[in-house]
């Protein structure tokens, strides 16, 4: 299935945008100035380099609504800054980041009346909260404001984690560990445990024979895909 493959028909993956090589050079330069205890350094290199995307991300899980992304991606960059000199390097930062952001997008709609206003302002780090609304504003137009084709409504039929695994293996690439890491429950690094890939290569498989089956139903799909 070409089309789940890439995303789907019209979609544009953050893949396309960023080379192997510049992804493993934002994790180089990020770690080398986390060993070296700058770590107003290393936040500016990860939103520098994942903080669009990163945006991006929450637009999709909040469906279009840039205010929650909004106040997640504060609470976001609230967390990383915070739990930053204790991260372990046991997955790449940017799967790391991915974590935290679905951890806030997960505590927003969770008890969205309860989350607005509760967190510390970012005033007291204006640093981070200029790249934090830099990586707002420098998000790619079609990413905020990216018009539904038939095969992403196909998707927002998934649960909330089955999305999330298609939009980190298959939109952004990620390598199946670093695909269960981000998937993790929880915003501490845990160990991975035995098996964790596997069963999600096997999640994986069975929510493609699923939104096959929806593309047949719907008849979007040629008879040479059915």
């Amino acid at each position: 299935m070409a089309w789940i493959a890439h995303g789907g028909r019209g979609m544009v993956t953050w893949a396309g945008h960023m080379g192997e090589q510049e992804l493993s050079a934002i994790e180089v330069a990020a770690r080398m100035r986390w060993q070296g205890g700058d770590y107003q350094s290393c936040a500016t290199v990860v939103f520098d380099g994942y903080g669009a995307e990163l945006y991006s991300f929450l637009v999709a899980r909040f469906h279009g609504n840039t205010s929650h992304a909004d106040e997640a991606f504060s609470e976001f960059s609230e967390d990383f800054w915070r739990a930053l000199p204790k991260f372990g390097w046991r997955c790449s930062i940017r799967a790391w980041c991915y974590k935290l952001t679905r951890s806030a997008a997960y505590r927003l709609q969770r008890s969205p009346l309860n989350q607005r206003g509760r967190r510390l302002s970012l005033s007291s780090v204006p640093w981070l909260d200029g790249v934090a609304d830099q990586a707002r504003t420098t998000t790619l137009p079609h990413f905020r404001t990216e018009v539904k084709d038939e095969f992403q409504k196909l998707r927002d039929k998934l649960s909330p984690e089955d999305q999330d695994l298609l939009i980190l293996r298959v939109d952004r690439d990620l390598s199946w560990r670093d695909v269960a890491h981000a998937l993790q429950d929880t915003d501490v690094e845990e160990e991975l445990d035995r098996g964790t890939e596997a069963v999600l290569r096997q999640r994986f498989v069975e929510v493609k024979k699923r939104l096959k089956r929806l593309a047949n139903e719907a008849g979007l799909l040629s008879t040479g895909e059915r």
